[in-house]
């Protein structure tokens, strides 16, 4: 398969540019595509499989940067007609699917071109289990968005490379393109409001990364406070006030933990988010 370099800095907007060059099949260029996984993982992954993954995705591309950013929250559980004693957990018993969700971001990745029509998204890719940081070591995620002849941009493949292919297979994973959107919203129509992942966990590791970057902002920078919750335990907060990510120690011991995120925008609007709830059992 054949690539090249997907964009160029020009003076001119992303949209003409990209109709002009035919690079997308002629067709007007999104900014932005979103869409679902659902697949299943090689019987041989660790833990043993094969695992339903299923959940959203969203991709953005990033003007005449040649860059994009490519996010998804993929939901991993054990199929049910491969479950045996071998690859049951232990710790949660025999019903269990060990149910966990993965969050998956490519933050700067490589736009090019596929010659046979579609676009491809390669760059390191960060990984997370319920909201702390996955066992895998270095890895690279490659993005494919490809269609047919009557529908443009229809499927996605996602493809990883390195450590991460111990739990996710080194074949391709596949899902479907939603309705793609053409432009970017008016900043107008963008609300302030506070966004964290995930809104509930059980772990028993000593402390977990919560994630507010997908909240959204009608002025200007976030800045960012993640808070105790009235209700649950008093957990110790790691944090920085332009950063995001936020780790919760659990330092008063098993429990419920209750946290919140609020959120200040340029303009000093606010905005806090659900509650999460986190139980931690060792």
């Amino acid at each position: 398969m054949t690539r090249q370099t997907f964009w160029r800095t020009v003076g001119t907007s992303l949209i003409p540019m990209l109709a002009a060059t035919g690079l997308l099949a002629q067709a007007p260029a999104p900014t932005q595509y979103s869409g679902i996984i659902q697949d299943y993982t090689p019987a041989t992954n660790s833990p043993a499989g094969p695992w339903e993954m299923r959940g959203p995705w969203k991709l953005t591309l990033q003007g005449a940067s040649g860059k994009a950013t490519f996010s998804a929250a993929l939901t991993m559980e054990l199929s049910d007609y491969t479950r045996n004693p071998s690859n049951i957990d232990s710790t949660t018993g025999s019903t269990s699917r060990m149910q966990h969700t993965h969050h998956i971001a490519i933050d700067d990745g490589t736009v090019t071109q596929i010659s046979t029509g579609g676009f491809e998204v390669t760059g390191p890719v960060s990984v997370t289990k319920d909201g702390s940081p996955a066992p895998l070591t270095a890895s690279t995620l490659t993005v494919d968005i490809t269609g047919g002849t009557s529908v443009e941009f229809s499927n996605i493949t996602l493809k990883f490379v390195g450590g991460a292919t111990v739990h996710f297979g080194t074949g391709l994973i596949h899902g479907a393109v939603g309705s793609p959107i053409t432009s970017v919203p008016d900043a107008t129509q963008i609300t302030t409001s506070a966004i964290v992942t995930p809104l509930s966990l059980t772990t028993n590791q000593a402390s977990v990364v919560l994630d507010g970057s997908g909240s959204t902002s009608a002025s200007g920078s976030l800045q960012y406070l993640f808070e105790v919750a009235p209700g649950g335990k008093q957990p110790a907060l790691l944090q920085t006030a332009n950063n995001p990510k936020a780790t919760v120690d659990f330092v008063n011991g098993p429990g419920t933990y209750l946290v919140q995120l609020m959120i200040t925008d340029a303009s000093g609007k606010t905005s806090t988010s659900s509650v999460v709830t986190i139980n931690y059992q060792p």
